[in-house]
């Protein structure tokens, strides 16, 4: 018996808008984590449904002429990445009248759209369902940083907007070039796979460059990472968390998309590895010149999402489960990351690292609580973040020799920034007097995230075999 599990998984945030619009601001609070919970609800039961295979496909005719059909299907790809988006909203979910002053229903109402629009986009079996769905969550993620962001949020949200449609339109063109290239003409991913190695070579460059454009920029990697910094200041402290946490893994999916539908990627795996490495390591020695907190951050997860990408192009089944399952642990460290830096934010009135010291002595838990982020970030043993990198480091080993071991550096260099901030904000200097008391939330979200890390590094099995 195959049960309509995915269908109700994408429609509960999209039906949540419907109260939304008529509800005030605590019941706006309260559709969003009951629809909220229900999503991470059945991202779980997806686990074990989906091992006894009773989680079926799901086709719904919509340009029938073209064969487009609103296809969902599960994968343990989409599965990992729908558990991970599921964890990261309920999480924002639970502090979002925190940090949302004002506009309640509007953000709401974005919130549901970009949360609807993340988990169709990881279960889409077409092509164009997965840029509709991409389209819908971009221009949503714009609108708030928009409406609800900080002083520069105007400029942070016309940049953001205008590297994502130039990353739209690589990907349009992308998804056309693969459409005119197979044979029969489908936007079917599944179909696309089977007959990847029946593309012309001409047609999969053309393809390759347009989607590696695309996705360069979402996840980002450098030298096509400038939207990230600004946004990630500017967005407020959920709209953080889910940029960083669900929006950037667009990107590392989509690049694992193109190596199973592109065999030409793999062709020039040793070059884009070389990029990605370079961009790993640029972006954590920028972050090291960073003063604002959340703007640091920003950064280390350009190091991380590059070296996701860096395991997907290796050439390695292991990397790729290791990039996977980097995602999903990197998703869930940079939320609370995020949470924590909003959180200060909120507590002294700035994001400034040099305004800031000794927090430890006014907010222990929230110190406690970025320690932890920062050794999540690090890959920790008994943290997801640690099966992730053991996992790319070995598979990658296995088909780049000893050049694959050149992420290491960053990830070192990462973990000696994050730990370097934990002593001079957090734990050192005389105590900065905070404006504003800790919200009680804030602590019970970051245990949360916490054990989510803790639970799916030590039983990892669950997710990859």
């Amino acid at each position: 018996m195959n049960l309509p599990i995915l269908p109700l998984i994408v429609l509960i945030p999209f039906l949540s808008i419907i109260p939304i619009l008529f509800l005030e601001k605590r019941g706006i609070r309260a559709v969003q984590i009951i629809a909220s919970t229900a999503t991470l609800a059945l991202a779980v039961l997806l686990v074990p449904l989906s091992r006894l295979g009773m989680v079926g496909s799901a086709s719904y005719s919509y340009i029938s002429f073209l064969g487009i059909s609103f296809g969902l299907q599960l994968s343990t790809v989409s599965l990992i990445l729908v558990l991970m988006s599921a964890i990261v909203f309920f999480a924002a979910s639970i502090v979002f009248s925190d940090f949302i002053k004002g506009n309640e229903r509007i953000y709401g109402t974005l919130f549901a759209l970009v949360q609807g629009s993340s988990i169709a986009l990881f279960l889409a079996s077409n092509l164009i369902v997965l840029y509709l769905f991409w389209e819908i969550a971009e221009f949503s993620m714009f609108f708030i940083i928009l409406l609800m962001g900080g002083m520069n949020r105007r400029y942070a949200a016309i940049k953001f907007i205008v590297y994502s449609i130039i990353s739209s339109m690589a990907l349009f063109l992308g998804l056309l070039v693969l459409y005119l290239g197979v044979t029969p003409h489908t936007f079917d991913i599944s179909a696309i796979i089977g007959s990847a190695n029946t593309i012309p070579l001409q047609m999969q460059l053309y393809a390759l460059v347009l989607l590696f454009a695309a996705f360069a920029i979402k996840t980002p990697v450098f030298p096509f990472h400038g939207w990230l910094p600004d946004a990630h200041t500017e967005a407020p402290t959920t709209g953080s968390m889910i940029l960083a946490g669900v929006l950037l893994k667009f990107g590392g999916y989509g690049f694992i998309l193109t190596v199973m539908m592109i065999p030409l990627a793999l062709k020039y795996g040793t070059l884009l590895a070389a990029l990605f490495i370079l961009s790993s390591i640029y972006s954590v020695l920028v972050a090291m010149r960073q003063h604002n907190l959340k703007r640091a951050i920003a950064y280390t997860s350009i190091t991380e999402m590059s070296i996701v990408a860096f395991a997907i192009v290796s050439g390695s089944a292991q990397a790729l489960n290791g990039a996977l399952y980097a995602m999903l642990a990197h998703g869930l460290a940079v939320s609370l990351l995020f949470l924590v830096a909003g959180s200060i934010a909120e507590a002294y009135g700035t994001l400034e690292m040099k305004a800031i010291k000794g927090v430890i002595r006014n907010f222990r838990p929230i110190t406690w609580l970025f320690i932890f982020g920062a050794f999540a970030a690090a890959g920790l043993p008994l943290t997801s973040g640690f099966i992730g990198d053991l996992l790319i480091f070995i598979g990658a080993y296995s088909s780049l020799g000893i050049a694959a071991l050149l992420p290491l550096a960053s990830i070192l260099a990462l973990a000696g920034f994050l730990f370097w901030i934990a002593e001079k904000v957090f734990m050192s200097g005389r105590a900065t007097e905070p404006v504003e008391r800790m919200p009680k939330s804030v602590y019970y979200t970051g245990a949360f995230l916490a054990a989510a890390t803790i639970a799916l590094g030590i039983v990892p099995s669950i997710l990859i075999h």
